[in-house]
């Protein structure tokens, strides 16, 4: 069930191991692939083995059905693909010409051609009735191992162990873009349903997408190998910085989305990554109980901040870089000079982990949050708490942040809301509501007017700073979103999330008028003014 993940049914028959299984269009039948050179086809509902596929002399790879499911193609170890009849299994007709194995099969969208990938080298074009070959895609260095038609079927996109995917007119066979960028074997590519784009998986464990006209690499943040748990920009904007389940931390150039530097050292995951005001150095957070200071440029670590006795949930500098404050599983703070790692004060009170630790603009006094269900203000110097917050919210606190001009703080709350509150007195001020789950992080935007928060529910939320009101939703991640942070200019806002990616967004003014535009017309009936 591709809702909850329950297991509905195992299809039992083949007699060694299966290499792919594909759900028929309308849904009803099931095509596997097997070792044993057979292909079977199953009743998607009761589990019942319908069609036994023989005539493969060895594995077959991969198969496929016509886009109104009577056909099925599939692609042999014997250099052949072939036609079968999806209701009798009666085979149709032999696709032969290839010099080696087929590794994967597609009909195109009108059901008329069949595309086949071959460790040949070349991918080949076929009239589906009769057989015939219409065109050899020739020009990869290495075997073939994807074939796709665009969704309009003028196009074929090719993938290879050669490192690049190509892009071919299918009339006429000519290449039309090369797509490069890939470090390793590339396994797989196919189109957007819009044919705009173009998705590449590769052994280099990146996945890329492409611009589908001209090939130009369109990346999105690519290179952890597990889930991503923050995302923040370096003080200019000029670089992003991630940290991931996958024990490092890679810094990006957020102009081109490549990965310029990693930051490889910690035993554990890494929860958070955040620059020096200057740029110059990165502070780290693991769950290998440390926190680390890196030089930005050259990677080398600089210095382990060793004390905590649990986990480090976060880790920042002080506006004046002299410091750092981290946030730990142990239910303290603690202050560190940032040159040379001596512990320098330990702010104790909260009676559960603490999540997050921020310095205020001026560096006066830190804010930490706690599933004990508070935010706490401390002065920054003796580690005295000043005041408590957030009492009044519903479940633990995820995460808290000064306002750019330190008079408001704003909160994240396991209660699915996100709170403004004043800074001095501790008044909750607003309730942002509007995340189904958890709200995971919160922060002001540079100039103090909006707030971007970011939730469990896979979606990071712009607000009004004055009114609370939301102004955009940011919707594209397909797990749960850990960070959100506006670029310094206020432009962008970077994500970090679950999925195992980090996104940037443009957040331009035009967004927000579309938005009240949109609302002007819903009240009066026209965008136009009175």
């Amino acid at each position: 069930d591709s809702v909850s993940g329950d297991e509905l049914m195992v299809l039992r028959g083949h007699e060694g191991g299966v290499y792919s299984a594909t759900i028929s269009p309308d849904g009803s039948r099931v095509a596997t692939t097997s070792v044993d050179s057979t292909a079977r086809l199953w009743d998607a509902a009761s589990g019942d083995e319908l069609t036994v596929l023989r005539g493969h002399d060895g594995p077959v790879w991969s198969a496929g059905f016509s886009p109104d499911g009577s056909r099925v193609v599939t692609a042999g170890s014997d250099g052949t693909a072939r036609l079968w009849d999806a209701g009798s299994g009666a085979e149709l007709v032999v696709l032969e010409g290839h010099m080696g194995i087929v590794r994967r099969v597609s009909f195109s969208p009108d059901g008329r051609q069949v595309a086949t990938a071959s460790e040949d080298g070349s991918a080949r074009l076929w009239d589906a009735v009769s057989g015939a070959e219409l065109v050899v895609l020739d020009g990869h260095e290495g075997a073939v191992t994807s074939a796709a038609f665009s969704p309009g079927g003028a196009r074929v996109v090719t993938a290879s162990e050669d490192g690049t995917a190509r892009l071919w007119d299918v009339t006429t066979g000519a290449e039309l873009a090369a797509l490069k960028g890939h470090d390793g074997a590339v396994i797989s590519a196919s189109f957007s349903p819009d044919g705009r784009l173009v998705v590449t998986a590769s052994a280099d464990a990146t996945a890329r997408l492409w611009d589908a006209v001209s090939g130009a690499e369109l990346i999105v943040f690519e290179g952890h190998k597990n889930r991503v748990f923050s995302a923040s920009f370096s003080p200019d904007g000029s670089r992003v910085a991630t940290a991931s389940a996958d024990r490092t931390v890679l810094l990006w150039d957020a102009a081109s989305n490549r990965e310029i530097v990693v930051l490889a050292g910690h035993k554990e995951r890494v929860f958070s990554a955040a620059f020096s005001p200057d740029g110059s150095r990165v502070v780290t957070a693991s769950q290998d109980r440390t926190a680390r200071v890196w030089d930005a440029a050259s990677a080398t670590e600089l210095v382990v901040l060793t004390g905590h006795m649990d986990w480090v949930f976060s880790a920042s500098f002080s506006p004046d870089g002299s410091q750092v404050v981290t946030g730990s599983q142990d239910g303290t703070a603690r202050l560190w000079d940032a040159l040379s790692g001596e512990e320098l004060v330990v702010l104790k009170g909260h009676t559960a982990l603490v999540r997050s630790a921020s310095f205020s603009l001026d560096g006066a006094r830190v804010l930490t949050a706690s599933e004990d269900g508070t935010v706490r203000v401390w002065d920054a110097a003796s580690g005295e708490e000043l005041m408590v917050v957030l009492e009044a919210q519903t479940g633990f606190a995820w995460f808290a942040s000064f306002s750019p001009d330190g008079t408001l703080v704003v909160t994240a709350g396991g209660d699915g809301t996100a709170r403004l509150w004043d800074a001095g007195s501790g008044v909750e001020l607003l309730v942002l509501d509007g995340h189904d789950g958890p709200v995971t992080s919160a922060g002001f935007s540079p100039d103090g007017t909006r707030v971007v928060t970011a939730g469990l529910d896979g979606t990071a939320r712009v607000w009004d700073a004055a009114t609370g009101e939301e102004l955009l939703a940011i919707e594209g991640h397909t797990d749960r979103v850990f960070s959100s942070f506006f670029s310094p200019d206020g432009t962008r806002v970077v994500t970090a999330s679950a999925d195992g990616t980090a996104r940037l967004w443009p957040i331009y003014s035009g967004d927000l008028l579309g938005i009240a535009e949109a609302r002007f017309e819903q009240l009066f009936g026209s965008t136009e003014a009175p």
